[in-house]
C-alpha cells in the first residue's frame, strides 16, 4: 500500500498559497452571478413562497428536518438557506453569495485532494513535487472555471450541489489522510470516523452523494493499491478488512436511498417509472455518459433544459448509436490499458458510479440530461488533465521555453474557461432570460411554458398565450401547459377558454390544487357560484394548505351567504 506524504512538508507553503489562489481565482469567476434574481424554477417554492425555511428557530429547524419538499430530503442545506434568510432576508444577492463563496471553497479544497491524488500515484522523481503542485492547480481551476459548474453555483436553489460537494471532498482528504506517513493507528481510525461524518453530511446536503463509498472502493483499488493490485488480494485477511470498513458507509448509502424511493414513490414517481421502460432507460444512461463527456471537452450550447425526446431514447437513432460506440470505445480502452495507465479505468468507473443516482435507469422528470450533474461526476477528468499537465511540467524541468509554452497553454484554457463562464452565468440573471436561452438552444414544452410564465408574470398576456399553445403543441399531454393557458385566458376573461384549459389540466393532474381553484374562480365569474364551490372545496380537499384555495371558498361561502340572505 502506498503512503501519502504529509501534506504540510517542504513546499507545504506553496501548496498552501496555490489552494488559497486557486479558491480566490474562481470566488472571482462567478462574482458576476451576484448581480442574477431567484428564477422561476424551483426558487420560487423553494425560497420565495415557502415560509417554513425562514430562520433558523425551533419550528424551522423542525420543518427542515422532516419535509421533503420537492421530493429532496436535504436538512443541512435548508439550515444553511435559514441561515442566509437570517441574514439577508429575501435578498437574491446573499443567497448567490454564499453559493459563490462555497464554490470558491470547494475548489480550494480540490486542489488539495488532487495534489494528494498526483503524489500517490505519481512516479517517484526529484521535480515530481512541485509538478504536482502546477498539476493540481491546472485540474482545480479546470473543475472549478467550467461552464458545466454555472448551474451549481449561480441557481440559488442548488446550493445542495456546491454544499454536498463541500463534505463530500473533505471526506475523500479524510480517507486519504488515514494513510499518510504521520498519523499511528489510532489516528489513522480517527480519520475513518471524520470521513464517516462529513460522508453523512454529505448525504443530507444532497442525495446524489450516495455513491461516496463506491468512490472509496475504487481509491482503494487505486492509488491506494489495498486491494486488487494481485488476483489474489481482493479476498485476503488484509482485503477483508478493506471491506468490512466500508460497510457502514453501505448502510448510509442504503438507508438514504430507501427514504429517497420511499418519498418517489409518494410523489408518485411510480407512475413516471412505469411510463418510461427498460429499454429508454438504458438508452438514456448511455447517452448521459457520452453527453457529459461531450460537453466537458465542448461546453457550447449549455441549456437549462435538455428535454427527453424519443429521437435521444431511441436505440436505431444517431444519439444513442454515437453515445454506444463513444462508451464502448473508452470502456476497452480504460480495460485495455489498465495495467499501464490504471488511472483511465478509475476515472471512467468512478464517473459512471457517480451518475448512477441521476442517470437513465432512475430516470424521473422531463429532462434527459443537466449540467448540475456534472458537479461531482467531472472530478475525475479534472484530475486527468492535472495528472497530464504534472508530466508536462516535470518533463520540462530542463526546457524553460517548453515550461513558459505550457504554462501559456494552461492560462489560455484557464481564461477560455473563465469567459464562457462568464456568458453562462448571464443565462441565469432571470426567469426570461434561462428560458429565452432554453428555448433558443432546445425547444421543448416545458421550456416554452416557463417562457411564457415569465412574459405573464410581466403583463405579455397574448404573447405568454402563444408560447402555452406552443407548448401544448408539442406535448398536447403536458399538464402545467394547459394549467398555464387556462391561467392566461381567465386574465383576459375569456372564461369557457379558461375552464376549458382548467379541465384539462385536472385530467391530466388529478392531485393539482391549483387547477381546482382556477377552475372555481372561472365558475364565480361566471356567475355559476355553487359550481365554483364545488371546486374550490375540491381544492383544498387536495392540498389543506392551499392557502389561496381556502380563502377563495370562504369568500365564494360568504357571497352564497349573501345571496340566500337577500333572497329571504
Amino acid at each position: 500500500m502506498i503512503k501519502l506524504r504529509p501534506p504540510m512538508t517542504k513546499g507545504g507553503w506553496t501548496a498552501g498559497l496555490a489552494a488559497a489562489a486557486v479558491s480566490v481565482l474562481s470566488f472571482i469567476a462567478f462574482l458576476p452571478a451576484l448581480r442574477n434574481n431567484f428564477v422561476r424554477w424551483d426558487d420560487g417554492t423553494n425560497l420565495v413562497e415557502n415560509p417554513y425555511y425562514r430562520g433558523l428557530g425551533w419550528a424551522q429547524l423542525k420543518w427542515m428536518w422532516t419535509n421533503h419538499l420537492l421530493e429532496h430530503y436535504v436538512p443541512l442545506t435548508w439550515m444553511s438557506f435559514g441561515l442566509d434568510y437570517a441574514i439577508w432576508k429575501q435578498n437574491a444577492f446573499g443567497y448567490h453569495f454564499t453559493n459563490i463563496l462555497l464554490h470558491g471553497v470547494n475548489a480550494g479544497l480540490f486542489f488539495l485532494l488532487a495534489l494528494a491524488l498526483l503524489e500517490l500515484g505519481g512516479p517517484k522523481e526529484p521535480h515530481w513535487s512541485q509538478a504536482s503542485i502546477w498539476g493540481a492547480a491546472f485540474a482545480a481551476l479546470l473543475f472549478s472555471l467550467h461552464p458545466l459548474r454555472v448551474e451549481s453555483v449561480a441557481w440559488a436553489t442548488e446550493r445542495r450541489d456546491v454544499l454536498s460537494g463541500c463534505f463530500y471532498i473533505l471526506a475523500l482528504l479524510a480517507y486519504l489522510r488515514r494513510f499518510t506517513k504521520g498519523p499511528g493507528p489510532s489516528s489513522a481510525w480517527k480519520y475513518y470516523w471524520l470521513c464517516l461524518t462529513l460522508f453523512v453530511a454529505s448525504v443530507l446536503s444532497k442525495e446524489m452523494t450516495v455513491t461516496l463509498p463506491a468512490v472509496l472502493l475504487i481509491l482503494d483499488v487505486y492509488p491506494l493499491r489495498r486491494v486488487g493490485s494481485a488476483p489474489g488480494q481482493w479476498f485476503s485477511t488484509a482485503a477483508r478488512q478493506v471491506w468490512i470498513e466500508k460497510i457502514p458507509f453501505f448502510v448510509v448509502s442504503a438507508a438514504d436511498s430507501i427514504m429517497t424511493l420511499r418519498i418517489s414513490l409518494h410523489n408518485h414517481v411510480a407512475e413516471s417509472l412505469q411510463q418510461t421502460g427498460w429499454i429508454s432507460r438504458i438508452t438514456m444512461t448511455v447517452y448521459g455518459a457520452a453527453f457529459y463527456l461531450v460537453k466537458t471537452v465542448a461546453p457550447f450550447h449549455l441549456s437549462p433544459m435538455y428535454a427527453v425526446t424519443s429521437y435521444k431514447t431511441d436505440p436505431s437513432a444517431a444519439p444513442f448509436l454515437m453515445s454506444l460506440a463513444a462508451v464502448i470505445a473508452i470502456t476497452a480502452a480504460a480495460v485495455v490499458l489498465r495495467r499501464r495507465f490504471p488511472a483511465l479505468l478509475a476515472v471512467w468507473v468512478a464517473y459512471n458510479v457517480t451518475l448512477l443516482p441521476v442517470g437513465g435507469i432512475f430516470h424521473n422528470g422531463s429532462q434527459i440530461t443537466a449540467d448540475r450533474y456534472t458537479y461531482l461526476a467531472c472530478f475525475g477528468w479534472a484530475l486527468l488533465a492535472g495528472a497530464a499537465m504534472a508530466v508536462g511540467w516535470s518533463k520540462t524541468f530542463s526546457f524553460p521555453p517548453r515550461r513558459v509554452l505550457l504554462a501559456g497553454i494552461a492560462v489560455l484554457l484557464a481564461g477560455v474557461l473563465a469567459w464562457r463562464t462568464d456568458l453562462q452565468i448571464r443565462v441565469w440573471h432571470d426567469t426570461e432570460a434561462l428560458w429565452t436561452r432554453a428555448v433558443a438552444e432546445e425547444p421543448s414544452a416545458v421550456a416554452l411554458a416557463d417562457l411564457g410564465s415569465a412574459y405573464f408574470e410581466d403583463g405579455d398576456t397574448l404573447g405568454a398565450v402563444e408560447l402555452f399553445q406552443r407548448a401544448i403543441s408539442m406535448n398536447p399531454r403536458y399538464g402545467f401547459a394547459h394549467f398555464n393557458l387556462g391561467a392566461a385566458y381567465l386574465d383576459l376573461k375569456q372564461l369557457n377558454d379558461a375552464l376549458r384549459e382548467f379541465r384539462i389540466t385536472q385530467g391530466l393532474l388529478p392531485d393539482f390544487a391549483p387547477a381546482y381553484d382556477g377552475s372555481g374562480n372561472a365558475l364565480s365569474l361566471q356567475g355559476k357560484l355553487d359550481d365554483a364551490i364545488h371546486d374550490y372545496r375540491r381544492a383544498v380537499q387536495i392540498s389543506p394548505d392551499y392557502e389561496r384555495g381556502r380563502y377563495n371558498l370562504q369568500v365564494a361561502l360568504t357571497r352564497k351567504q349573501h345571496q340566500s340572505e337577500q333572497n329571504q
